[in-house]
């Protein structure tokens, strides 16, 4: 517990704040169970309503008797309290409530994806326990365990039942027909194509990942690739003049915080209404935001000041400068942008055509920030880094959910 308390800084702090509002109170006990179960009644699957709300009590009161029973003191003496809490220490209420809201959304709807961000959720709310200063970390495990138990308990009798129910709302639901014809935009490809996807993906997450990694280390170790920062910086400030100066503010006002998101917009509205399909407006919306919320985490935690504000030429910027937001939107946007668009209409010119204007929209936007003063080019490489996760991963999503193989002669 030492371990994670000892380590508070105003970016854990406000995380841990937040794990702390969603699994407490009425919102992990009412708010977040209730919402869970309208959703199951909008499905039409009244039985796995009742099997929430069911595991949902059960759990609850299990967690208030074995505080009563325990009566264990709160870890207050290792670490002052951030947090309000009540009486009793083990176990958790806010674990349980997010271990148990986790095993049931995982039991009631068999997707890859729930597993994944319930164990997260779950494990986040743990961490958040012991740093906040409120458990014990044996109060969070116990809780988690709980939690599961109570919920797979009650749910192995009831499987055969919950499963057959789920067959039929997928098959009859309302919202299954509108899914299937405006959300989810199927298309073809070869076995060999969606193995190439794969590589892509792969390759994309990979280098992107391992890129980051060095770029960090770097910037964190004063070494390494931020041995380029000062002469490039250097290089563009005896390189600036008003007609370039003017050029570069445009820029910087077009992958800007204003301008993007509008562009975005209408390009997602327009791709809506005129393919039919939300699919692919819905993934470049989640790269963009997956984006804004990388940046915002990756900035609090490294910390790294700009360059001097005198050198900034378009006003001040007192924020984080690690990695570029500037960089790492233009870099989403004409990256995912190209793949969605080629991805179903994939030729060799086309491809080469749509990456030299990813490639030089992307070189224009770290150039403006750069000229500007405000980024090393260390935070426009990091951006970019995290720019092939991205894309990597709306790769991947992209071909395992829409994706349908077919051989040639079938899609002749």
């Amino acid at each position: 517990m030492i371990a994670v308390s000892g380590n508070r800084a105003p970016v854990w702090d406000s995380l841990a704040l937040v794990m702390n509002s969603l699994g407490g109170g009425l919102t992990g006990s009412v708010v977040a169970p209730g919402l869970l179960i309208g959703l199951l009644l909008f499905l039409k699957r009244p039985r796995a309503a009742g099997f929430a709300l069911a595991v949902t009590v059960i759990s609850g009161a299990a967690v208030h008797l074995l505080k009563w029973l325990f009566g264990r003191a709160r870890p207050a003496e290792l670490e002052d309290l951030l947090v309000r809490v009540d009486f009793g220490s083990f176990p958790s209420g806010h674990v349980a409530n997010a271990a148990t809201l986790a095993i049931i959304l995982a039991l009631l709807f068999r997707f890859c994806w729930v597993w994944l961000a319930g164990a997260l959720y779950t494990a986040l709310m743990m961490l958040s326990r012991t740093y906040l200063g409120a458990h014990w970390l044996t109060d969070t495990v116990g809780a988690a365990l709980l939690g599961i138990g109570i919920a797979v308990a009650v749910w192995a009798p009831l499987a055969v039942t919950l499963d057959r129910e789920r067959r039929r709302s997928r098959a009859s639901h309302p919202w299954r027909t509108f899914h299937d014809r405006y959300v989810v935009e199927r298309w073809e490809l070869t076995d060999r194509s969606r193995r190439m996807l794969r590589v892509t993906a792969i390759a994309c997450l990979g280098s992107g990942a391992v890129f980051f990694t060095l770029t960090l280390l770097s910037v964190l170790s004063g070494g390494g690739v931020t041995a380029i920062d000062l002469p490039v910086q250097e290089w563009l400030l005896e390189a600036r003049s008003p007609v370039l100066t003017t050029v570069m503010v445009v820029l910087a006002v077009v992958f800007g915080p204003v301008a993007l998101p509008l562009i975005v917009l209408v390009v997602c509205v327009g791709w809506g209404l005129l393919t039919r399909h939300a699919w692919r407006a819905l993934l470049l919306a989640g790269a963009m935001a997956s984006g804004v919320v990388l940046a915002q985490v990756i900035g609090r935690t490294v910390g790294r000041e700009r360059p001097p504000i005198d050198l900034m030429l378009f006003g001040t910027d007192l924020t984080f400068s690690f990695p570029s937001g500037h960089v790492l939107g233009a870099s989403d946007f004409l990256l995912v942008t190209a793949y969605l668009l080629l991805s179903r209409r994939f030729s060799m010119r086309a491809t080469a055509a749509a990456l030299s204007v990813a490639v030089v929209g992307i070189v224009l936007a770290a150039l403006s920030r750069l000229y500007l003063g405000y980024h090393w080019t260390t935070d426009a490489l990091a951006s970019v880094s995290i720019s092939l996760v991205v894309v990597g991963c709306v790769i991947a999503v992209d071909t395992w959910r829409t994706g349908r193989v077919v051989e040639p002669a079938e899609r002749g």
